[in-house]
């Protein structure tokens, strides 16, 4: 019996970091949320496993294979993973040239455009679908069954009529918010859709295709590309929280970057289709352009994948190179790798700010970030608590600048599928210091003395290092 529990309890524990606390994962006295575990184990754990063992041969155990090696190095203690450097190579060379060094994914030319808050992507995203002419991607962790929600298919199913209109949601993101209501009140007389691939497809020329989810890996990560021409990515996906609740960031890309995410777009599409990895071969790559024009930018495509930890890699990279300041804004911190460097920086004479939100939507990862902000405020970091949820992903390090759908937690850096871009400039490091960090530090509660229960720390880490 103390077995089980032990197993109900990690299954549990895991789940609800990939995914936020809703009827899945709490105890309630509805009907509703006591049906959900039985539909979620049915689609995502028998049905999901068993369609990727078909479908997906190579790709699915790959995925259970990453996560189980992933999994076993955390349990066994950080391992010298990163690439070290000492102080006479960190004054003699830029972060660039380090990232360089380590094979981290070469720079390709584009622009960049910082969306804060929902209305101001909302806002773009929607103008962008209105405008667009050939083709519109979206790729999500969750699409919920929303007013919100519904309104972005509604566009979809109109724009559907005249051009290529896909979908990907993840199934175990997507399936676990169906269950869960809004904070804020939706329109009287909403009735949310009890299925959003069957909402979309109906009676429209969308195509949806749902993100399996072997070994309990999701697709994390949050892509919307309009033409071919122009994307957005970030921390948010098609729901009501992201527009009006929490707080949160996107930015827009345009130029030859947008090709490398196309490509990524494709990939995720063409092994989420029915023939899976059996046509993986046959797969098209689009072709960009080499050359870094006059006002763009170098921007680095950084994925976690199986068998890639590009964004864990160069945040701990670029942390190491740190010569004056860093900033950092996350929801989720378990991340020792990263812990340790921020501390060796301190240590260094680096100047650390770090955001956290007061309020967390994971009550056990609340936990954690209150442990891991504490021990950096005994080494000197500048700590502000941020007084609602904010689910931004942003860092900077100096004048380098790295943004995306990655938390700092096991999950997205090893383990689930994640998207960010990095870049170096000092004019946009500080347009984003003035717009995003300098804004919410105003807003925040700077971190004079916090108490933490050590014995509280020491229970909690052998489960949040996982998460």
């Amino acid at each position: 019996m103390y077995f089980k529990f032990l197993s109900v309890l990690l299954f549990s524990v895991i789940c609800s970091c990939s995914v936020p606390d809703t009827a899945l994962w709490n105890e309630r006295s509805t009907a509703k949320s006591i049906g959900m575990p039985a539909e979620a184990f049915t689609k995502v754990v028998v049905l999901g496993n068993l369609t990727t063992l078909v479908r997906n041969p190579i790709s699915s155990n790959k995925k259970r294979l990453w996560m189980f090696k992933k999994r076993s190095e955390i349990v066994a203690g950080d391992i010298a993973l990163f690439a070290t450097v000492d102080d006479s190579y960190r004054r003699n060379h830029s972060i660039e040239a380090h990232l360089d060094k380590i094979k981290i994914p070469a720079r390709v030319a584009g622009t960049v455009d910082y969306l804060i808050d929902g209305e101001a992507f909302f806002g773009a995203l929607q103008n962008s679908v209105e405008n667009a002419k050939k083709s519109i991607d979206t790729r999500v962790f969750i699409y919920d069954n929303d007013d919100l929600a519904v309104a972005y298919s509604e566009h979809l199913k109109r724009k559907s009529k005249d051009m290529r209109c896909r979908v990907i949601m993840d199934e175990l993101g997507s399936l676990s918010s169906w269950w869960g209501d809004p904070e804020s009140k939706m329109p009287d007389g909403f009735k949310s859709p009890g299925s959003m691939p069957h909402y979309i497809e109906k009676n429209s020329k969308v195509s949806v295709r749902l993100s399996k989810n072997p070994g309990l890996v999701t697709d994390h990560a949050k892509l919307f590309i309009i033409d071919e021409k122009e994307a957005y990515l970030g921390g948010m996906n098609i729901g009501r929280e992201y527009r009006v609740e929490w707080h949160d960031m996107m930015v827009r890309v345009k130029g030859p970057v947008v090709n490398i995410l196309q490509n990524e777009f494709n990939k995720a599409w063409r092994l989420q289709g029915r023939t899976g990895d059996w046509t993986y071969p046959l797969k098209f790559t689009k072709r960009y352009r080499r050359t870094i024009r006059q006002n763009e930018l170098g921007i680095r495509v950084l994925k976690t994948s199986p068998g890639k930890t590009q964004i864990e890699r160069a945040m701990i990279a670029a942390i190491r190179m740190a010569k004056k300041r860093i900033y950092l804004q996350n929801s989720y911190f378990t991340s020792n790798s990263l812990e340790k460097e921020l501390i060796a920086a301190l240590e260094r004479g680096v100047e650390v700010n770090l955001v956290y939100p007061q309020e967390n939507d994971s009550q056990l990862l609340a936990k954690s970030n209150e442990h891991f902000v504490h021990s950096l405020y005994k080494e000197g970091a500048n700590i502000y608590a941020y007084p609602k949820f904010s689910h931004v992903k942003a860092l900077i390090v100096d004048d380098w600048v790295c943004l995306g759908s990655a938390n700092c937690d096991a999950l997205s850096m090893r383990i689930n599928e994640e998207i960010n871009i990095a870049f170096t400039d000092k004019k946009k490091a500080n347009e984003l210091i003035n717009d995003l960090f300098k804004k919410d530090i105003r807003k925040s509660k700077r971190l004079r003395d916090l108490k933490v229960d050590k014995l509280e720390g020491a229970l909690l880490k052998p489960i949040v290092d996982q998460l």
